[in-house]
């Protein structure tokens, strides 16, 4: 087939992969909040203030401070999906450390409570528990306790958030929260949220966040993107090759006993490429020279595909066969393709199909 017809044809591809690409991103409100004051007697909470507190502080009463929130994810995201990614929102109304400062997510372990309780002032003190508040001892308030002073979570953080002393903060990509996403649409009654947390490792280093119950500022909230059966999306961006990134994409819905395309566009011109696939995705990504990134998980998790040539657009397509029988399968895909650069290669972002 002579070029002029392959581009057309290649053309006509990307309109249908184009119209079957989706993916839905919703922005979930924070449906409970309270603020974990260290307390011996367990006896300071902040249930319906309208501000939340993280860090250390330096009065010798209630040193460290702690954030829980919790989003009705099965509520707003349909039974089934796909999740493909997460990020955590704040706003930090107030700091007592004027530097940047990581405030970390946590998975809560267990039920907790959001009593009527406001604390005085600016709220950084904490205000009388009533019953119904978690406190730094008690889940709810007058029982059960946290087998944990200070909370049940897990100890390896889902998310970070790099706080400024003011404004907006957003978590990085992280495949541990878009887990904790997809196992509380899974399993709603394991949703307990979040706590929040810095290091507590130096006085003085706090934030004092908007809660819920804010009137006037930014409630804290989870952005979810989600892919519906048969769905299929892209993620990540590929190498710049001349003007814009190295493209790559799936053509056609991911359905069981189909066949697909995989599709490059602005690929290296006239050379090789080849694609990749694996069942899992790592949305942070790992960057690699030329400056892009690795977006499936590096070791024998990786599958060799194929191997395509690109045209002299740096485009070209070539069939996945879905198997039979496998519903709910997740096949993640990305492409690396030979290129004059200093390295040699350039890698593509990621695919994303989600089998019905």
């Amino acid at each position: 087939m002579p070029t002029s017809q392959r581009s057309l044809a290649l053309l006509a591809l990307l309109a249908v992969a184009t119209a079957l690409t989706a993916q839905t991103t919703v922005t979930l409100p924070c449906i409970k909040d309270n603020t974990l004051y260290e307390d011996a007697t367990g006896s300071l909470s902040n249930g319906a203030g309208v501000a939340l507190f993280v860090g250390v502080t330096g009065q010798a009463t209630t040193p460290r401070r702690r954030a829980l929130l919790q989003f009705d994810v099965a509520g707003n995201v349909p039974a089934g999906s796909l999740i493909v990614n997460a990020e955590l929102r704040i706003a930090v109304i107030q700091s007592a450390f004027n530097g940047a400062l990581d405030v970390t997510g946590h998975r809560v372990l267990a039920n907790w409570g959001e009593g009527p309780s406001v604390a005085p002032g600016g709220g950084g003190g904490g205000g009388p528990a009533a019953t119904g508040d978690a406190t730094w001892l008690h889940r709810t308030l007058p029982s059960p306790l946290w087998a944990n002073a200070g909370g049940d979570y897990v100890a390896a953080a889902s998310c970070t958030l790099t706080t400024q002393p003011l404004g907006i903060a957003a978590s990085t990509p992280s495949s541990a929260l878009v887990l904790d996403v997809q196992d509380w649409l899974d399993s709603p009654t394991a949703n307990h949220g979040l706590l929040l947390r810095t290091n507590e490792s130096t006085s003085g280093q706090s934030r004092k966040l908007d809660s819920r119950e804010t009137t006037t500022g930014t409630a804290p909230s989870l952005v979810v993107t989600y892919l519906l059966p048969s769905q299929t999306t892209t993620w990540g961006t590929g190498c710049t090759v001349g003007a814009g990134p190295y493209q790559y994409s799936y053509s056609g819905a991911a359905q069981s006993g189909t066949t697909m395309q995989l599709v490059h566009t602005n690929g290296p011109a006239n050379q090789l490429a080849a694609n990749f696939l694996a069942l899992e995705l790592n949305i942070a990504g790992v960057a690699l020279p030329p400056g892009c990134s690795i977006y499936l998980p590096l070791g024998p998790g990786i599958v060799s595909h194929s191997v395509v040539s690109l045209d002299a657009a740096g485009a070209a397509s070539t069939p996945l066969v879905i198997p039979n029988g496998f519903p709910g399968l997740r096949i993640y895909a990305q492409a690396a393709a030979l290129a004059p650069t200093p390295v040699g290669w350039v890698l593509s972002n990621a695919a994303i199909a989600f089998v019905q």
